[in-house]
C-alpha cells in the first residue's frame, strides 16, 4: 500500500506521466492485476482514447478508465448491492413531490411549494448536498431545536424543521430498497477492501477537490489498493501543519493534498510526493507567450519580447484579446477566426475548444453562428426538454383528465399532433378548425364529453324574428365532429382507466396504454429518421433518448410507489415533476468537432487553440447568486452550528481564480480572450479583471475591436477577413450595399463578392431577395383594375360604417371587406354582443308600447323589459348569458341597465311630441327603403345601405319632421370636424336616405328635425350626501341626455322637450335664452346648413366609393390628437404598420377652427340639383389631407381649433 502524489503546475505533464506508467505496465504484463484510471465522469472516454491512441496497444482487459460511479458499481458487483434499484435525480424529485403532498399538514413552510416549478429540484439538490457532506437527519435535530428556541417563528427554524422532516422521510423511503449516487460511494468505501480490485493500482487524475463521501471512498482505496497515485495541479508540497493562504492561487488543490496526506497518515500508509517542474513546459514548448502567462499568472511580471511577437499573425503570438460590440459580434469574430485557422494553419476541428463561464448565455448564439459558418461543433451540456411534443402530450393529457377537461389543456394536447397521426386523415387545418369552433362555442370542461353541447354555430340576429337562425358551414361542422371523436376517444378512455386504477402501477400502465394507442413510439421513430436524413444527428438521437427517458421514468414510478394508492392529481404531479427534471445528455456524434463547453464542467485534452468568450465583469470570475433553498446567511449559521456544507459564495468566488487559471492554461498554441462591451439591449458591459491582469503581463498586446462588420475605413485585408462563407458574406454584402445607398463608397472587394453571387445560378434568387430588402418600404400598392373589379364589381354595396373605416385606414378596409379577414370568434361577451342585445330589446319595447310608452308606469316598463330580455338571452351567442353564474349576474345587470334606460326613454316620450314611425328600418336591397345610390365614376356607383335604429316623426304646420335616434352602448357625440374628415358620416347619411325616400315611404316630403345618439347605460350619480328622490331622478335623467344635431328652430326643440321654456334642456343638446335664441353651446344647424351637410356627406361618399373601386389599399391610418384606428385594429399583424419604418406614417389630421368648418363644407359642395327630397341642393365634403387625398387645400388649412358645441362635442 502506498499513496503517491504527482504534483505540478498546469501543463507539467502529470496526465502524460500517468498514461505512460499504465502503458509501460501493460506492455510489461498484459494480464496482471487491474490498472484503474479514476477520472471525472465526463472524461472517461477521452482518457481511454488517449491511453490507447498511438501507444502500440491494440486493446486491454487489464486497464480501464472509470468514474467514481462506475468503480462503485464494479465493487458492488462483487460484494453485493446491485440488487438495490438505482434511482436517479428525477426519481428522487418525484418521491420528494409525493412526500411534500403527503406530509403537507406537518410542514411549516414548504406545504404549498411543490407546485412551484424548480422548487423540488432545488430541495433535492440541498438534500443531496447534505448527504454528500455527511449531514444526517439526526444531525439536524439539535440545530432545529436551537433555531426554534432562538426564534420559534423564524424563517430558518421553519426551513430546518421541514428540511429535517423531508430528509428523514426520503432516507426512510430509500433505505434498503433504492440506491442513489451517494449511496454508491458508501458501498464503494465499505466494500472495496473485499473486492478483487483491492490488488489494483489506481491513478486518480483530473480532480481538483473531493466531497466528504468521495474522501471516504479514497480512504478505502488508499488503505487497500497496492498503490494509489493522485495528480494535483499544485506548485509545491505542503508540510505537516502548513496551510495555504486565503488568496493562494492553488488553495483548492492544496487543501485536497493536505486532506489526502492526513488520510494516509492515519492509515499508516507511506506517502511519496513527486513534483514535476519541467522547463520549458512540454505543453508550451512552441508558445512562449502562453508559457509566460502560466508561469506569471497572478503576478505583475511583464513579458520581455520583440514587438513583432504581439502581432496576431506572428507565429509566436499565442495570445489574442478582442473587445466586441456585443455577444453576437463576439461569437461571429471567434467563428471567423476558427475558420481561418482551419483553412490556413492546418488545424483540425478537434484541436479547437470554445469555453464560456455561463454556457446558457452563449449556447443559442454559438449554435446559430457556427451553423451559419459550417463549423461542426458539440455543445457539452445537458438539455431540458420541456417543449418536446411527447412531454407536452403527457403533461397536457394528464392535466385534461385530472383537471376537468379544461380548454387550454385539451388544445395543447391536440397541437402536439400525437392524437392525429399521419394516417388519421386529419391535418393541421382540421385541428385549427376544431380549435376555432371550441373557442366560438365555449366548449370547456365536461362539455368536451357531452355530444349535445356540440351544436352548429348559427347566425341569429336578435333584431329578426325567432326561428330565422342560419347554420354556418354545415360541412365544416361535420368535419369538426369527426375530429372530436378522434381526439376525445383516447383521452376519455385514458381518464376512465386512470379513475379505475387501484395503484400507481395501474396508473403507469394506463399512461403507457395511451402512448401506445396514439402510436407515440412510432411517431418519435419517424421523427428520428427524418432528422437523421436531414443530417440532424443530435436531434435524431434526442427523440429516442426521450422515449427511453419516459419509459425509465414510468419504471421508477412503479419501483417507488407501484403498489401504493394515490389520487390521480398527485400521480399527475409526480409525473410532471419527473418530466421537468428530465435532462438529455449527448455523446459527440463525431470525433472531429469543435468542443463548446463551460469552464466548470467540460474536460478537455489536446486542445491547441482555445477561445475564452464572455470575459466580462461579474461573469469571469462568476458572481454567484442565491437561488437555493438556503440563503448564504443561513448556510453560515449552519456552519457556526457545526454543520458543514459545500463552499459558500465567498469561497467559490475566491476559487474562481483557480478555475480561470485552468482555462487559461488549456491550449498549447493560442489563447483567444474576448468580451462584449454591450448587451443585447445596448447597455454597457465592463471587461473582466482578467483583461487587466493579462494586459499587465503583456503591455504591448493590443486589444482589437470587433463589430461584426468590416470597418468602412479598413483596407482590403480588413474586408477580406470577413468573407469566409457565402451565407455570411451575403448578409454582410447587404450592409455594404445599404451604405452605398446612403452615400458611402462600395469597396472593390464587395463588388467582386456581388459579381460572384450574381454569376452563380444557385445564388441568384437569394441575392435578388436580399438586395430587394434595400428598397423595402412597408407599403401596399394599389390593386390592379381587374383585381379591384373582381373584388368589388362596378356596383359597390356598402354600409356607412364601411365608408368610415376606409377613411380611417384604406388597408384596414381592404383586410376586412376585400380579403374578408375575420378575428377568431371567442366565447365571451363582447361590446358588439351587448349592443345587439340593447338594440333588439329597445326596438321590441318601442314596438310593444308604441305611442303609449310615455303613459306606461315604471312597473309596466320593468316587467316588459324583463320579459323581452328573457326571450332574447337564449338567442345571444350560443346562450352565453346562461352558461355560468357569472354570466347570469351580467345578464341581470344588463336587464337593470335596460330598465333604467327604458324609463328614461319613457320620460323623453312624455315630454316630447315626436313618436316612433319606424324601428330597425333597413334601407338597401330587400329593405323597407331602397339604397341611397350615388355615382362613383363612369359606369360605377355606390349603393349605401344601413339599418336605422329608430325614426320619430311629428306633424307641424310647415310639414312633416323626422328625427333619428341611434342607440349606443358607449358615449358618442357628433362633431362636424369629424364630418369634414369623413370619420363621422353615419347619422347624416341616414337622414339623407330618409329625406330622399320619405315621399315614397311616408307619402309626403319631410324635413330634418335632428339626428341624436342615445347612450344606453346605467349611470352612477356621485353625491357626498343622500339625495331627495326628485333630485336623484332629475340628475339621472340628465345622464340620458341625447347628443347630436338639431334643427335651429326653437319650436322644434320644444317639441322634443315640452318642459323647456328657457335655459338648457335636460333631454336634448340645446338651450334657449329668454330672447328665444340658442345658447352658444347648443348643437343646432339651420335648414340651409342641413342641405350643406347632406351635400357634403354625399360628395364624401362618392369619392370614398371611387377610391375603393379604384383599388386603393394604402397603409395610411389617420391620427387626430391621440386618436388612431391602430389602437384596437385586429389587422396590425397583417400590415406591420410602424411609424418608424420607411414608407409608414400617420395621416395627421389637424384641428379645424370652428369658423372654418362651414367654409370647408361649402367650398366642396355638390353641384346644384344633386339632392332630392327634403331641401335645396347643397355642397359636398372637403377632401383635405386627412380625408380624401385627391383634393386640395382643406386639410392644409386645418389647425388647432376652438371648443364647444357641434365642433368639439360641447353640450351635445
Amino acid at each position: 500500500m502506498k499513496l503517491r502524489f504527482v504534483l505540478g503546475r498546469a501543463g507539467a505533464g502529470k496526465t502524460r506521466r500517468c498514461l505512460d506508467e499504465v502503458r509501460a505496465k501493460l506492455k510489461e504484463s498484459p494480464d496482471g492485476p487491474p490498472l484503474v484510471l479514476l477520472v471525472p465522469e465526463q472524461a472517461t472516454f477521452t482518457t481511454e482514447y488517449a491511453l490507447l491512441k498511438d501507444a502500440g496497444i491494440s486493446g486491454t482487459m487489464r486497464a480501464q478508465a472509470l468514474s467514481f460511479r462506475r468503480l462503485a458499481f464494479r465493487v458492488m458487483q462483487e460484494t453485493g448491492g446491485t440488487a438495490l434499484v438505482p434511482i436517479g435525480e428525477n426519481g428522487k424529485n418525484m418521491l420528494l413531490f409525493k412526500l411534500i403532498h403527503r406530509h403537507a399538514d406537518r410542514l411549516r413552510l414548504f406545504a404549498g411549494s411543490a407546485g412551484q416549478r424548480g422548487f423540488v429540484e432545488k430541495l433535492n439538490e440541498l438534500l443531496t448536498e447534505m448527504k454528500r457532506y455527511g449531514v444526517t437527519p439526526d444531525g439536524l435535530d439539535r440545530l432545529v431545536e436551537e433555531a426554534a428556541i432562538a426564534s420559534p417563528d423564524g424563517l430558518l427554524a421553519r426551513k430546518l424543521h421541514d428540511i429535517r422532516l423531508l430528509y428523514a422521510e426520503l432516507e426512510s423511503a430509500l433505505a434498503g430498497r433504492y440506491l442513489d449516487a451517494e449511496d454508491g460511494l458508501s458501498h464503494l468505501a465499505r466494500g472495496f477492501g473485499a473486492s478483487g480490485l483491492a490488488s489494483a493500482e489506481i491513478w486518480v487524475d483530473g480532480f481538483h477537490g473531493f466531497t466528504p463521501a468521495e474522501y471516504a471512498a479514497l480512504d478505502a482505496l488508499i488503505r487497500s489498493a497496492r498503490c494509489v497515485t493522485v495528480t494535483l495541479t499544485l506548485d509545491r508540497p505542503y508540510g505537516p501543519g502548513e496551510q495555504p493562504g486565503e488568496l493562494d492561487l492553488f488553495r483548492p488543490t492544496a487543501e485536497t493534498y493536505i486532506k489526502l496526506r492526513e488520510l494516509a497518515e492515519r492509515a499508516d500508509v507511506p506517502v511519496e510526493t513527486v513534483v514535476l517542474r519541467p522547463d520549458p513546459s512540454p505543453r508550451w514548448a512552441d508558445s512562449p507567450m502562453l508559457a509566460h502567462l502560466e508561469r506569471h499568472y497572478g503576478t505583475r511580471t511583464p513579458m520581455a519580447a520583440p514587438d513583432a511577437w504581439f502581432d496576431p499573425e506572428h507565429p509566436n503570438c499565442g495570445l489574442v484579446i478582442r473587445a466586441a460590440a456585443n455577444r453576437r459580434a463576439e461569437v461571429d469574430a471567434a467563428a471567423r477566426d476558427i475558420l481561418r485557422r482551419v483553412q490556413e494553419d492546418g488545424l483540425r476541428w478537434r484541436d479547437i475548444a470554445v469555453m464560456v463561464r455561463n454556457l446558457s448565455e452563449y449556447a443559442d448564439l454559438i449554435e446559430q453562428t457556427f451553423s451559419d459558418y459550417g463549423i461542426p461543433f458539440f455543445l457539452d451540456q445537458k438539455s431540458a426538454i420541456h417543449h418536446h411534443p411527447l412531454v407536452e402530450f403527457i403533461r397536457s393529457a394528464l392535466e385534461t383528465v385530472t383537471m376537468g377537461w379544461r380548454h387550454d389543456a385539451v388544445i395543447r394536447c391536440v397541437k402536439t399532433e400525437l392524437l392525429t397521426g399521419p394516417d388519421s386523415g386529419f391535418d393541421r387545418t382540421d385541428l385549427d378548425r376544431l380549435e376555432n369552433y371550441v373557442l366560438a362555442a365555449g366548449i370547456d370542461g365536461r362539455r368536451w364529453l357531452d355530444p349535445d353541447s356540440w351544436r352548429p354555430l348559427v347566425r341569429d340576429p336578435l333584431e329578426d324574428e325567432p326561428g330565422s337562425a342560419v347554420e354556418e358551414d354545415p360541412d365544416g361542422f361535420r368535419r369538426v365532429l369527426q375530429c372530436r371523436e378522434r381526439i376525445v376517444g383516447p383521452l376519455e378512455r385514458f381518464g376512465r382507466a386512470l379513475a379505475r386504477a387501484k395503484d400507481v402501477r395501474a396508473m403507469c400502465a394506463a399512461l403507457y396504454d395511451l402512448l401506445d394507442a396514439v402510436g407515440a413510439a412510432d411517431r418519435l421513430e419517424a421523427w428520428s429518421a427524418e432528422d437523421a436524413e436531414n443530417g440532424e444527428v443530435l436531434r435524431s438521437r434526442a427523440h429516442r433518448q426521450l422515449w427511453d427517458g419516459v419509459m425509465h421514468l414510468l419504471d421508477q414510478l412503479v419501483e417507488l410507489a407501484g403498489e401504493e394508492r394515490m389520487p390521480a392529481d398527485l400521480f399527475a404531479g409526480m409525473v410532471e415533476t419527473g418530466l421537468d427534471s428530465l435532462r438529455l445528455g449527448s455523446v459527440p456524434p463525431s470525433i472531429d468537432q469543435v468542443l463548446v463547453g463551460s469552464l466548470d464542467r467540460s474536460r478537455t485534452g489536446g486542445v491547441r487553440v482555445a477561445y475564452l468568450l464572455g470575459a466580462n465583469e461579474g461573469v469571469l470570475p462568476m458572481r454567484s447568486r442565491e437561488d437555493g433553498v438556503l440563503t448564504e446567511r443561513e448556510r453560515e449559521r449552519l456552519e457556526d452550528g457545526g454543520i458543514r456544507l459545500a463552499p459558500g459564495i465567498r469561497r467559490r468566488l475566491l476559487d474562481e481564480r483557480f478555475l480561470i487559471y485552468v482555462a487559461l492554461t488549456m491550449p498549447s498554441r493560442t489563447l483567444w480572450i474576448s468580451y462584449a462591451v454591450a448587451d443585447e439591449e445596448g447597455k454597457g458591459l465592463y471587461a473582466s479583471e482578467l483583461i487587466r491582469q493579462v494586459k499587465l503581463l503583456f503591455p504591448k498586446l493590443a486589444v482589437a475591436t470587433e463589430t461584426g462588420e468590416p470597418d468602412p475605413e479598413g483596407g482590403a485585408e480588413e474586408h477580406l477577413r470577413h468573407v469566409r462563407r457565402p451565407d455570411r458574406a451575403l448578409s454582410l454584402l447587404v450592409g455594404q450595399l445599404r451604405r452605398l445607398r446612403q452615400g458611402g463608397a462600395l469597396p472593390e472587394l464587395w463588388r467582386d463578392v456581388y459579381n460572384w453571387f450574381a454569376g452563380r445560378p444557385e445564388w441568384q434568387d437569394r441575392l435578388r431577395t436580399v438586395v430587394s430588402s434595400l428598397r423595402y418600404r412597408n407599403e401596399a400598392p394599389q390593386l390592379l383594375p381587374l383585381t379591384a373589379r373582381r373584388l368589388y364589381g362596378d356596383r359597390l354595396l356598402a354600409s356607412v360604417s364601411r365608408m368610415e373605416r376606409f377613411t380611417a385606414c384604406p388597408f384596414q378596409h381592404f383586410a376586412a371587406y376585400g380579403l374578408k379577414l375575420e378575428e377568431r370568434r371567442v366565447y365571451r361577451l363582447e361590446a358588439p354582443d351587448v349592443g345587439q342585445l340593447f338594440h333588439a330589446a329597445l326596438s321590441r319595447l318601442a314596438n310593444a308600447f308604441g305611442e303609449r310608452l310615455g303613459e306606461a308606469s315604471p312597473e309596466e316598463i320593468a316587467q316588459a323589459v324583463s320579459d323581452i330580455v328573457d326571450s332574447l338571452v337564449p338567442r345571444l351567442q350560443s346562450r352565453i348569458l346562461m352558461s355560468s353564474s357569472r354570466y347570469g349576474y351580467i345578464a341581470r345587470r344588463l336587464k337593470q341597465t335596460l330598465i333604467r334606460t327604458a324609463s328614461a326613454l319613457a320620460e323623453h316620450a312624455r315630454r316630447g311630441v315626436f313618436t316612433p314611425v319606424g324601428l330597425e328600418i333597413d334601407f338597401g336591397p330587400g329593405g323597407k327603403l331602397p339604397p341611397l345610390v350615388l355615382p362613383a365614376g363612369p359606369g360605377r356607383s355606390v349603393e349605401v345601405v344601413g339599418r336605422i335604429d329608430r325614426v320619430d316623426a311629428a306633424e307641424t304646420d310647415d310639414g312633416l319632421l323626422l328625427r333619428i335616434i341611434d342607440y349606443k352602448s358607449s358615449a358618442k357625440s357628433l362633431r362636424l370636424e369629424e364630418v369634414v374628415h369623413g370619420l363621422s358620416l353615419q347619422l347624416l347619411t341616414y337622414m339623407d336616405a330618409l329625406l330622399t325616400h320619405a315621399p315614397a315611404w311616408l307619402g309626403k316630403p319631410a324635413d330634418p328635425a335632428g339626428v341624436l345618439y342615445f347612450h344606453v347605460h346605467d349611470p352612477l350619480i356621485p353625491s357626498p350626501v343622500p339625495l331627495p328622490a326628485d333630485e336623484a331622478r332629475r340628475l339621472t335623467l340628465r345622464e340620458y341626455k341625447t347628443r347630436g344635431l338639431l334643427t335651429a328652430d326653437e319650436r322644434i326643440v320644444r317639441m322634443m322637450d315640452r318642459q323647456l321654456d328657457t335655459g338648457r334642456s335636460e333631454l336634448v343638446p340645446a338651450g334657449i335664452t329668454k330672447g328665444g335664441a340658442f345658447y352658444s353651446g347648443s348643437a343646432v344647424v339651420t335648414r340651409d346648413e342641413w342641405s350643406v351637410l347632406r351635400g357634403a356627406v354625399r360628395r364624401m361618399i362618392e369619392r370614398i366609393g371611387q377610391r375603393i373601386l379604384d383599388g386603393e389599399v394604402a397603409i395610411a391610418p389617420y391620427r387626430l390628437g391621440d386618436r388612431s384606428p391602430c389602437a384596437f385594429c385586429p389587422y396590425k399583424p397583417v400590415c406591420h404598420f410602424d411609424p418608424l419604418v420607411e414608407g409608414n406614417g400617420y395621416r395627421r389630421l389637424g384641428r379645424i377652427p370652428k369658423e372654418r368648418v362651414w367654409d370647408l363644407l361649402r367650398e366642396n359642395a355638390a353641384p346644384e340639383g344633386a339632392l332630392t327630397g327634403g331641401g335645396p341642393a347643397s355642397g359636398g365634403a372637403p377632401a383635405g389631407r386627412g380625408t380624401v387625398p385627391d383634393s386640395g387645400a382643406a386639410a392644409d388649412e386645418a389647425a388647432a381649433g376652438g371648443e364647444g358645441g357641434i365642433f368639439e362635442g360641447g353640450e351635445g
